[in-house]
């Protein structure tokens, strides 16, 4: 195929020709949030007031109630038909009345590239959700796939049996195939990118991944196969469910997984993670002007990688790809883990002096994600960076200047990210300092808004270099680097 990488090559002994297209890798290419994704999910809750179908805006994992099981169903339907197919047999024991969480990939053609058209073209299979009673769309994912015929997909989840102190986390995502690796390792990591927005909401335990390929109409590898390659992925415990394949019509293959992993005995927080349950959560500290924001690791991983495959970078390809396929194969749950720490258990008080604010992973928007999501958790704040660690930033200044990549924070199982005050950030750091493949470092702080874009940036700092949006003034004019201001572009 054309663009491809033939996995035999990469070492892989069950490898087939993976067409990539160069303009297009790991989460480069969705669909855009605030073009088309937000404001089409408007549109669409406006269709559904008179089923029993809600949608949440859980933006990293959907929170469900910690029960001892699931009851899973998958179905695919063509967009703009009424989704069909039996609802799940209804379980033995009921902890949630009835009610259903749905996972939602959509893989998007030119058709759905406007608000008005994604809404009225997912309408109908949404719409249809309400045959298997009260359901709730706990996270949706779309990406764009150039010439394809879209399509929807569902995973729908119920919980079963008696509930257990902490919540479950449930996460859908794919992304676009990566140049020159081979299926194994594309599986990797797509299953850890999935994984890493249930981390981001303090899941690490009883993971569970379903593998969701997406390829050109004629290429589809058989179920079991794809099922092996995210078996020889997975890591220890995480238990692979049967794959799921899908053909597009259109060019490229994509990589993705559904996730669930359990939190038990540990709460829920407001300001950082949707709870998407009929009961009310508790409330805990929101963020506030002079939190830290710190990550914990530089990013950079996925954009060193197209560099590298580009072949731009000349005779330093090697050396460069190597460490951005640690990045982008790294599981963060011992990450994630420490982080726990640093959350209140059932029954504990929140306490900002001791817990983290918000967690969020850094992943298709780049740094201007986690702006996004300090804007969603509180009205009147603002990320302003105070530094824009990379983890090679003079190759990504080169891969600017040639063009070749917008923004170089835009990550694939990107580093987690954490707000809290800053005596709380000093002993998270601490506390991450020593594990694998962790590098903490502090990006910036919270401040009040005073009607400036949601992320801006210190004097002194280039990262106008890195992330050519910070180089707009509102006006869509180039500004000087370093400067504060500069309004966030869209997603690409």
């Amino acid at each position: 195929s054309a663009g491809g990488a033939d996995g035999t090559a990469e070492g892989a002994s069950d490898g087939p020709v993976i067409e990539s297209l160069p303009s297009l890798c790991g989460c480069a290419g969705k669909t855009s949030l605030d073009r088309v994704v937000y404001p089409g999910r408007e549109r669409l809750r406006a269709r559904l007031t008179d089923v029993p179908v809600a949608l949440t805006d859980a933006e990293d994992a959907a929170v469900l109630p910690l029960t001892r099981g699931l009851a899973r169903a998958t179905e695919r339907v063509p967009v703009g038909d009424a989704a069909t197919g039996p609802s799940p047999a209804a379980p033995t024991v009921d902890a949630t009345d009835g009610r259903t969480w749905t996972l939602a990939a959509t893989v998007a053609g030119s058709g759905l590239a406007d608000p008005e058209r994604f809404a009225e073209g997912l309408a109908p299979a949404y719409a249809a959700l309400a045959a298997r009673g009260p359901v709730t769309v706990g996270k949706g994912h779309s990406v764009q796939v150039p010439g394809a015929t879209s399509r929807q997909w569902f995973e729908h989840l119920r919980p079963i049996g008696p509930r257990r102190a902490g919540y479950r986390a449930a996460n859908v995502d794919a992304v676009h195939a990566l140049p020159g690796l081979p299926a194994p390792r594309q599986a990797r990591v797509a299953l850890l990118h999935a994984l890493a927005d249930a981390y981001a909401v303090g899941a690490t335990d009883e993971r569970a991944v379903r593998p969701l390929l997406a390829v050109p109409d004629g290429d589809a590898p058989s179920t079991d196969r794809v099922r092996r390659w995210f078996r020889e992925a997975a890591p220890p415990g995480v238990a692979v469910l049967p794959a799921a394949v899908l053909e597009h019509g259109g060019r490229g293959w994509l990589f993705g997984a559904t996730a669930t992993a359990a939190a038990p005995g540990r709460r829920r927080l407001r300001a950082s993670e949707t709870w998407t349950g009929s009961d009310s959560p508790p409330d805990a500290a929101a963020p506030e002007p002079g939190d830290a924001v710190l990550v914990h690791r530089p990013p950079g991983g996925l954009a060193l990688y197209a560099l590298a495959a580009s072949g731009a970078d000349g005779g330093g390809a090697s050396g460069r790809r190597e460490r951005a396929l640690a990045a982008l194969t790294a599981d963060h749950r011992p990450v994630a883990r420490a982080l726990a720490a640093f959350r209140p258990a059932t029954g504990e008080a929140f306490d900002p002096a001791r817990h983290l604010k918000l967690c969020t992973d850094v992943s298709g928007p780049g740094v201007r994600g986690i702006a996004r999501r300090v804007e969603r958790a509180t009205d009147g704040l603002r990320v302003h960076l105070t530094d824009l660690p990379l983890l090679d930033a003079g190759s990504l200044a080169d891969a600017r200047e040639r063009w070749l990549l917008p923004d170089v924070t835009v990550e694939t199982n990107g580093p987690l990210a954490a707000v809290a005050r800053p005596a709380v950030a000093e002993r998270i750091a601490d506390r991450l300092v020593d594990l694998p493949g962790a590098a903490p470092r502090r990006l910036g702080e919270l401040r009040t808004a005073d009607g400036e874009p949601p992320l801006t940036v210190a004097d002194g700092v280039d990262a106008g270099r890195y992330v050519e949006s910070l180089l707009r003034s509102e006006h869509g004019t180039a500004g000087p680097p370093g400067t504060d201001g500069g309004r966030g572009g869209d997603e690409r």
